[in-house]
């Protein structure tokens, strides 16, 4: 997309969902609401509204005030005070036939590339969808006027196969548009280039799509020679004799330059703590040359990476590629192949780690490392870094001081506004990081670095169109061109020209993998001959297009070089690419999961919807794994999308129920408006699976409402959700059966539920897990929660602690959170306060984790009750009570009304239990309102409706009630008799 205002290119804003808006602006001129705006490209935000309002704002500056028309209600652009290139092709579309030849010829010149090229935003899947839709119908359009003018020039062959050619490129699978090139070649007289078309076409065919061309292929080539070039050979291309001859001057080129920027960065190093520089700029501006320029000062005490667009949703990816790419040191060696097993997630790893041990690792990796001097961080394209690795960056830039750590940052002017966790990051950096907004070199130091490209040449054109731009500058120096007459974009795309036809091939493939390239894959992809491939490989690195990484990688020079190979590809021939890639790629994935967000990002952009889906589910649960909640969500947004575009059956709602499962317990105990949503999603899917027979489908989706609607409160429907779970449970394998029987009895005794079917439950789980030889986390946990109620905290506790080691080692984060919260609450009513201190403790850091919710707080409260400190117990309540939680709340609290009771506070003690009834009565939780009314009577109060002696008989001995529950109502039974007993009564 390009703008001009008087006639002047504009430099349109960064950020690429704010272009992606002009762009549909400008291809839809009508007024848009501002939901509909916001639904297209900021779904997901915090503030879609306040999102759009800065992206107009962006506009107003680039474009000035009146181009943009806008009220509280809509957005619309100017028609009146602007030209729009595609409104021009629009009008010629109702009836090509009907235009004129110049007309046709002006209209085609219009076509520079694919619609809105390099503005996909595939993770917005409505701008996705219409920006797809739109390449197709102006690539229909474009062929129809091709193909138009191929026909009005069929006595010019030389004038038609311009044409010709061009209606390949755009869609290399077509087989009549190969032939019409073959019969033109023939009509000039030049049988030797049909061929090389003919065995073109056969190679696409063949190695592509998996098929043989037509026999009007064949007839075509009666009049092609019988020996066809060998394509595969072809590596020789009299264009690119010369053209490296002057690599080692580029190779060699010194650093120049950048001085007041060197000073501002050791400056921000030598303050005071923390030790951060942040450095942003322009694609090509020198930003990655400048952090490897610092990095040199520091040896092998640095970790340096760069973030990948392609791997936004890799938790902790910019991180596990910092580990692999770091040197090791006698030093720090053992903490370094710790870190890269856990984040690997490799099967051989001799303990399961778990996040905060992630984040002390690097901490104490770091630390060690500082023993040497200062060790730095260089993290490049922080725009596209993910949420996991923001936090763990945040983590480490307020544990560790600046005079052992120093954090050099980079990332892309205005790209940062399109990713929120780094804006977050940054803004809470505030005046702690010392910013540096990179711009051009100075006429001096551009001047010096093209003499040290160029020794013998007259530098001044090359350093006045570069503006400063030292890549710009370094390519214009390279293709030796005249600079009035090249821009950049033109400069890498005619370096890829210059290729052998092999080596364009090969850095096609490569462009479509992002910044990491394995050379196996790549090799396999494109079905070249390994030899061939590494003769490719060389030439390509001869021309300084890619250069080689560790462990069988390379990569390209830069971004622009590798969007210049990718955007010559037509929309057709990328979407096939993709798939293969994704193909190949997913072979691998359910070993090792690091993959599976690769897979995902190509199966998008090749519509393969069931492979992305699938992606999705794998590379959902290793997010959650690995403590990334947020990239968990969206991983599951993502493939959730793929599964609605696939028909109804089995495989849909099972990679459906597979990634609601991932929504839920991404978000459990944290407030979530969404929570009704999930709820009617997962309600109709239960009864698509019901007609389906998918009994696994059906308990698991039932599980999943059954935790919904423990967040949302509603006890009732918990335990009817539970229930149906535990029904379906009886149609499933051994181990599933044991699990789900096992789960619906843990689920009724947390909830109070219909303790006698719990009970049942557990015993039919218990022994059929003994009869199996199973040992299952929900099996301990229901004995841990049944012995319980029975009075055996003992047991209770022992129980749970099994559980809770089995959730560990599997790091299930969702089950561990709630076993470290029994055990807390056990601990705390056997009155062993270290105990209940260190699980609590425990808890609060794992909630912090994955979501604050009601765990935090009731850490909090419990730690609070331990140390008898009032005023953090007042605290953590507020907080509780922030979250709604209203079933802790009322525990907590009448725990500490017990506690008040036996230190001789009464009214404190009744206080609490007031409060603790309130909240049980909100939710109709039987268990403590009858222990609240039962304590309040112990102390001559009441709570609530009067309690009669009928009552309090009843819960003396109910199995309705918790143990808990059953001895303050005794207690309170027996008080009553002796006063009435007292009084003659």
């Amino acid at each position: 997309m390009r703008v001009k205002l008087n006639g002047q290119a504009v430099d349109l804003p960064a950020s690429k969902k704010t272009r992606g808006l002009l762009g549909y602006l400008l291809s839809s001129p009508r007024p848009h609401s501002r939901s509909e705006l916001c639904d297209l490209l900021w779904e997901d935000a915090e503030d879609p509204r306040g999102a759009l309002r800065w992206s107009l704002s962006k506009l107003r500056t680039t474009l000035g005030p009146e181009t943009i028309l806008a009220n509280r209600n809509t957005v619309e652009l100017n028609a009146a005070a602007i030209d729009v290139d595609v409104a021009l092709i629009d009008a010629a579309s109702g009836d090509v036939e009907s235009n004129t030849t110049d007309k046709l010829l002006a209209i085609e010149m219009l076509y520079r590339g694919e619609f809105l090229n390099g503005l996909e935003l595939s993770d917005c899947y409505g701008f996705y969808e219409w920006c797809q839709s739109e390449r197709s119908r102006y690539g229909r359009l474009r062929a129809k006027i091709l193909d138009t003018l191929i026909s009005r020039h069929s006595d010019q062959p030389s004038a038609a196969l311009e044409y010709a050619h061009k209606l390949v490129g755009m869609n290399p699978f077509e087989e009549p548009a190969h032939i019409r090139v073959i019969e033109l070649l023939l009509a000039l007289g030049r049988p030797e280039d049909a061929a090389v078309q003919a065995a073109q076409c056969r190679k696409i065919f063949q190695l592509e799509l998996g098929v043989e061309p037509s026999q009007a292929l064949d007839q075509a080539c009666k009049a092609v020679p019988l020996h066809a070039p060998n394509l595969q050979t072809s590596c020789e291309n009299p264009q690119t004799k010369g053209d490296a001859s002057g690599s080692d001057a580029f190779d060699q080129a010194r650093f120049i330059g950048r001085e007041e920027e060197r000073r501002l960065i050791r400056s921000a190093f030598g303050g005071s703590s923390p030790a951060v520089a942040l450095i942003v700029g322009a694609p090509g501006i020198g930003k990655t040359a400048l952090l490897s320029e610092i990095g040199k000062e520091y040896g092998t005490r640095r970790l340096s990476a760069r973030a990948i667009e392609v791997e936004r949703s890799r938790p902790f990816g910019v991180w596990m590629d910092a580990l692999d790419q770091s040197a090791e040191t006698e030093v720090v060696s053992d903490i370094q192949h710790k870190l890269r097993d856990m984040l690997h997630a490799r099967s051989g790893s001799s303990e399961t780690l778990t996040e905060q041990q992630v984040f002390d690792g690097f901490r104490n990796l770091l630390t060690d490392l500082s023993q040497l001097g200062p060790v730095l961080i260089a993290l490049d394209d922080l725009q596209w870094m993910e949420a996991s690795s923001c936090a763990l960056l945040s983590y480490l830039i307020r544990h560790l001081s600046g005079d052992q750590v120093h954090f050099c940052l980079a990332a892309r002017a205005g790209e940062v506004d399109d990713n929120e966790a780094v804006q977050t990051l940054i803004s809470g950096l505030g005046s702690d990081a010392q910013r540096i907004a990179l711009t051009g070199l100075s006429e001096i130091e551009a001047s010096a670095l093209a003499h040290a490209l160029r020794p013998a040449t007259d530098v001044s054109g090359l350093v006045r169109e570069a503006q400063g731009n030292p890549f710009y500058l370094m390519e214009l120096a390279r293709a030796n061109n005249d600079p009035t007459t090249v821009s950049l974009q033109e400069s890498l795309s005619n370096r890829i020209e210059r290729l052998s036809q092999a080596a364009v091939s090969f850095a096609s493939w490569a462009s479509i993998f992002g910044r990491s390239i394995p050379i196996d894959i790549v090799i396999e992809a494109s079905g070249m001959d390994i030899h061939i491939a590494l003769d490719v490989i060389e030439e390509l690195e001869n021309h300084e297009v890619i250069r080689p990484l560790p462990a069988g990688s390379i990569e390209f020079i830069h971004d622009l070089v590798k969007d210049a190979a990718y955007e010559r590809l037509s929309n057709t021939r990328r979407r096939l690419m993709h798939g293969q890639v994704a193909e190949l790629l997913a072979m691998e994935m359910t070993a090792n999961p690091d993959r599976a967000a690769r897979v995902l990002h190509h199966s998008a952009m090749s519509d393969h919807h069931i492979l992305a889906a699938r992606a999705a589910v794998i590379a959902g649960q290793n997010a959650l794994r690995s403590f990334a909640n947020s990239e968990a969500s969206e991983l599951a947004r993502k493939g959730l999308f793929h599964t609605g575009k696939l028909n109804v059956g089995s495989e849909r709602i099972s990679l459906t129920v597979s990634l609601l499962g991932v929504q839920v317990l991404s978000s459990s105990g944290i407030s979530n408006s969404n929570a009704p949503n999930l709820v009617s999603d997962l309600s109709s899917l239960i009864s698509k699976a019901s007609q389906h027979a998918m009994a696994d489908e059906v308990a698991q989706g039932e599980y999943l409402l059954s935790v919904l609607f423990q967040d949302l409160g509603d006890l009732e429907a918990a335990v009817a959700a539970t229930t149906r779970a535990a029904d379906a449970a009886r149609r499933m394998d051994a181990q599933k059966k044991v699990r789900q029987l096992a789960n619906s009895a843990r689920c009724l005794l947390e909830l109070g539920r219909d303790i006698p079917k719990a009970t049942d439950l557990s015993h039919d789980a218990d022994q059929l897990a003994q009869q199996e030889g199973l040992s299952d986390i929900e099996v301990s946990w229901s004995r841990g929660l049944l012995a319980y109620w029975e009075g055996d905290l003992v047991r209770a506790a022992a129980e749970i602690e099994k559980a809770l080691e089995l959730a560990s080692d599997i790091e299930d984060r969702w089950r561990e959170c709630k076993c470290l919260t029994w055990a807390a609450m056990i601990a705390l009513e056997q009155n062993l306060t270290d105990t209940a201190i260190g699980y609590a403790t425990d808890l609060g850091k794992l909630a912090t984790k994955i979501g604050e919710g009601a765990m935090g707080p009731l850490s909090r409260a419990i730690i609070a009750i331990s140390q008898q400190n009032d005023q953090e117990f007042t605290a953590a309540i507020r907080a509780l009570e922030a979250t709604d939680d209203k079933s802790r709340l009322a525990y907590i609290l009448n725990i500490a009304a017990e506690r008040e009771r036996k230190n001789g506070d009464a009214s404190r003690a009744v206080d609490f239990a007031r409060k603790a009834y309130e909240f049980a009565n909100e939710i109709g939780n039987k268990n403590e309102k009858a222990f609240a009314q039962s304590l309040a009577l112990l102390l001559g109060e009441e709570v609530g409706n009067p309690v009669t002696p009928a009552e309090l008989d009843e819960w003396s001995s109910s199995s309705k009630l918790t143990a808990r529950a059953r001895q303050i109502a005794r207690t309170a039974n027996q008080s009553r008799r002796k006063m009435t007993k007292g009084k003659g009564l």
